[in-house]
């Protein structure tokens, strides 16, 4: 099998010849060669240039060799500019100021008409490399939102954004609901125009809410992005769900349409896969920090999250968490060696 065929297969609960692997965040800042084009262009550019795009996503292609899927270099925060926010990275997040006014004033967001770097991307990716799967992803509108609300990274943990959204649940579920629409079209725009053959939504920041308040605040519109991503989508593709230290929300998350639930490293890997594996694929599971240490460490943890998924079908490995920028090249490829069977 290649790598398309087997993440494909995974994620459908489908046999496979070994279990198939991708990182979180695998393009990006743990590459010397990443960081060289990051010293010479903006975080945008490297976004929206579609050959510095491409370049980026297939370095840990390129490098690592056995890994089999890109997923493409973008960012949750695609949606924002197209709805008037300017966003700029370095040192943290800065977004321009929102108030709740400022939602009766956005535009339809077109994932075609205002970001379509991502699914070009995607697209171009795919004329050479029809041997690995092409993975497309947007932020849910919880996490999203919540970057938006706050201005970008300064409120720690959130708390005075969150105090807000609680003390203005309807101004607070009306942005939701509209960021909804703009994820799940940017997510279709990845399938449609991309070819992308899985996509993922991310919501690092859902296990901040207690059940209650997730299921209140942030699942509603979580269901209605993805309602828009199948009406939308051309094709049924796999889809993921990623929302770190979300353990005591899984209850309310496998009541998504979703086909994968990806989990943190924190996360019962051999319970959900006994307890629920029938009906999702699971992903992830090995803690990041793993990546920062020596490569037999690196191999020895990795073998316990393969030990713990077992051998039945709809097991994807991957990270707990993405990539930190101190992520060492020899534990990832100590980790590749493991699990694709290859010698040390």
């Amino acid at each position: 099998m290649n790598g398309k065929e087997r993440i494909v297969a995974a994620l459908n609960r489908q046999p496979v010849d070994r279990t198939p692997v991708w990182f979180m965040r695998q393009a990006g800042r743990h590459l010397p060669e990443y960081r060289k084009l990051a010293a010479e262009h903006s975080f945008w550019e490297r976004c929206q240039d579609l050959d510095l795009c491409t370049t980026i996503t297939m370095q840990p292609i390129h490098r690592y060799g056995s890994i089999d899927a890109a997923i493409v270099f973008s960012d949750i925060l695609t949606p924002l500019p197209a709805l008037g926010y300017d966003v700029e990275y370095g040192g943290g997040i800065r977004i321009e100021p929102f108030s709740f006014d400022d939602v009766e004033d956005w535009t339809t967001f077109s994932a075609r008409q205002h970001a379509p770097w991502a699914a070009d991307a995607l697209k171009a990716i795919g004329e050479d490399n029809d041997d690995i799967a092409r993975l497309g992803f947007a932020g849910c509108p919880w996490t999203t939102s919540l970057y938006l609300m706050a201005g970008g990274t300064g409120d720690k943990e959130f708390h005075n954004t969150r105090a807000t959204v609680f003390s203005k649940p309807d101004e607070a579920q009306r942005v939701l609901l509209h960021m909804a629409e703009a994820v799940g079209d940017l997510l279709a725009d990845q399938v449609n125009h991309g070819g992308a053959d899985a996509v993922q939504l991310f919501d690092t920041w859902a296990g901040l809410l207690s059940v209650e308040d997730y299921e209140r605040i942030a699942l509603p519109a979580t269901q209605r992005a993805i309602e828009v991503f199948r009406e939308r989508a051309e094709r049924k593709v796999p889809l993921i769900h990623y929302a770190k230290g979300s353990g005591h929300l899984h209850d309310s998350i496998r009541t998504l349409d979703i086909d994968a639930l990806s989990l943190d490293w924190r996360d019962d890997l051999r319970g959900n896969r006994a307890s629920f594996g029938d009906r999702l694929a699971f992903q992830g599971n090995l803690d990041p920090s793993r990546m920062h240490g020596s490569p037999e460490a690196a191999r020895a943890a990795a073998q316990r999250v393969l030990d713990e998924a077992g051998d039945a079908p709809g097991h994807v490995f991957n990270l707990g968490h993405g990539f930190a920028p101190g992520a060492q090249i020899d534990c990832v490829e100590a980790v590749l060696r493991l699990i694709t069977g290859e010698s040390a």
